[in-house]
């Protein structure tokens, strides 16, 4: 079969600007699994329009190809299924759009939706006139046996694990299929089906996201979560079962990126890298060993208690930049009783100040506004954040708590009516407060986030210049820089 998969448009906040690129490798794991198969091409919608913005109103932004243009690619291909990846469900309504310019072309052409918003809402994706199928959890085999399926003459969907569909009006949600054990056994992601070259020219173009600014691209060297904390929606795509690739699958990777790509800088995008720390060691030794000279950070963090100086040395040696770590609060009992992260505060001051030792920079993630929650409590995070900064962190993020489905904080919200009016599919793109408790009004906590964020390091302006080639877009991108500073400095105030 013909098979065409979709990273559709991201909705955004406008005041952000444009933040780069990411590369979409959920789906180039699945297309290099179908491709045995089938006939498969990737529409990275999101960055191959990378360029264009669309004003949605007053608050959002629309990145990435027009529908029309969306629609012209499909009528080259002419695809018998078209897959869409919804990995948040603030971009719903660009994934829906999606289908039903699909669907307008061809109303026969297969529609399968997967990602973490159509695995935590399966039955409200099918409501939808545009979706067919919706697969949920892993995707990979899930995908596979599902084009499968629709090759026979009889289709038996109701044996495929892990899919939801519509059958004579009625919704099916089939039972869950199990975490891949072996990843190992699947193929490396298919980079030969996306637009490899676009990645490197925007890195150039951008200002830094982040810290990449050469050939780069993403890795993944293990799945799940087997921690709970309350706002992780994680585990609704990948599970809780932690489960790791060998280190020579990983390498193999590498060393294949390397060669064809002539990588540069590399994204471990795991959620918890070092939970083995002998096997993370194993990969720092084999990439020394091996002579792969590549840069790398860990941006989605990884678990302060995993880290001692022996593995710090090693990950340094092979090439590691920059971790962020993730302490949330700065409050033990918010951190135990109320995220639920099992982790002492403790162990983030001494990865940070071990890190700082080795020469591995350190960024800290915060979470606040969360239910139970107080004033006070922020408080004494910010303090904390202003400790860690001391001891040799160099940047920090601190955002909303979100109700993102899937998660015990949306529930919780629920259940005790916190969720704001505004509250919407939609809204969860746009950066805001959606809870609001009688410890903390939704005005409080973005003054109260504004000056937090004020514990990062002034931003520089050389760099901003360093970023942008253009005269013009550098003078945009200082006054932007001044704007945000600015209003963080009025909110502080207040």
């Amino acid at each position: 079969m013909r098979v065409c998969l979709i990273n559709p448009p991201r909705i955004q906040p406008r005041f952000w600007g444009n933040l780069g690129i990411l590369q979409p490798m959920d789906i180039a794991y699945v297309a290099a699994l179908l491709e045995k198969e089938h006939e498969v091409r990737i529409i990275d919608a999101a960055n191959e329009g990378w360029k264009d913005f669309e004003q949605i109103d007053e608050t959002k932004c629309r990145q990435g190809l027009r529908n029309k243009d969306i629609s012209a690619r499909i009528k080259q291909m002419s695809p018998d299924v078209v897959g869409i990846t919804v990995s948040f469900s603030g971009w719903w309504r660009t994934a829906n759009e999606v289908a039903a310019t699909v669907k307008k072309f061809d109303k026969d052409i297969i529609t399968v939706l997967s990602g973490l918003h159509p695995s935590a809402r399966p039955v409200e994706c099918l409501e939808q006139p545009y979706t067919d199928f919706v697969v949920r959890g892993e995707p990979e085999y899930t995908t596979l046996e599902l084009i499968q399926v629709l090759e026979k003459e009889s289709k038996d969907f109701k044996k495929i694990r892990g899919i939801g569909y519509k059958e004579n009006e009625k919704t099916i949600i089939t039972e869950p299929r199990p975490p891949i054990e072996d990843l190992d056994a699947l193929p490396f992601p298919a980079r030969h089906l996306l637009p490899m070259e676009t990645y490197f020219a925007a890195a150039k173009e951008l200002p830094p996201r982040g810290e990449v600014t050469k050939r780069w691209t993403t890795l993944t060297t293990s799945r799940g979560c087997p921690y709970n904390c309350v706002f992780c929606s994680i585990h609704t795509v990948m599970s809780r079962k932690w489960r790791a690739r060998s280190p020579q699958n990983v390498i193999g990777e590498l060393e294949e990126v390397v060669e064809s790509y002539r990588i540069k800088q590399l994204d471990i995008v795991d959620e918890n890298m070092t939970l083995n720390p002998k096997r993370m060691e194993s990969i720092c030794d084999l990439m020394v060993q091996r002579g792969l000279d590549v840069e790398w950070f860990a941006p989605n963090g990884v678990r302060a208690d995993t880290l001692d100086e022996n593995l710090l040395r090693k990950m340094k040696a092979s090439g590691c930049k920059k971790i962020r770590v993730a302490p949330e609060s700065g409050v033990q009992r918010v951190v135990d009783n109320i995220i639920k992260k099992n982790l002492d505060l403790r162990s983030v001051e001494k990865a940070v100040i071990l890190s700082k030792k080795v020469g591995i920079k350190v960024g800290c993630f915060f979470v606040v506004g969360l239910i139970g929650e107080t004033k006070e409590d922020i408080e004494q995070t910010i303090v904390f954040a202003q400790k860690l900064k001391r001891l040799g962190a160099d940047s920090f993020y601190f955002s909303y708590a979100t109700p993102v489905y899937g998660t015990e904080l949306y529930e919780q919200a629920k259940q005790g009516d916190f969720l704001r009016d505004c509250f919407s599919d939609d809204a969860l793109a746009e950066a805001k407060p959606l809870i609001e408790t009688n410890e903390l009004s939704a005005d409080e906590l973005v003054k109260l986030c504004a000056r937090a964020n004020l514990v990062n390091p002034t931003f520089t302006y050389d760099r901003i210049i360093r970023a942008v080639r253009d005269p013009k877009k550098a003078a945009k991108g200082l006054l932007r820089g001044i704007a945000k500073k600015k209003l963080l400095l009025k909110y502080a105030k207040q």
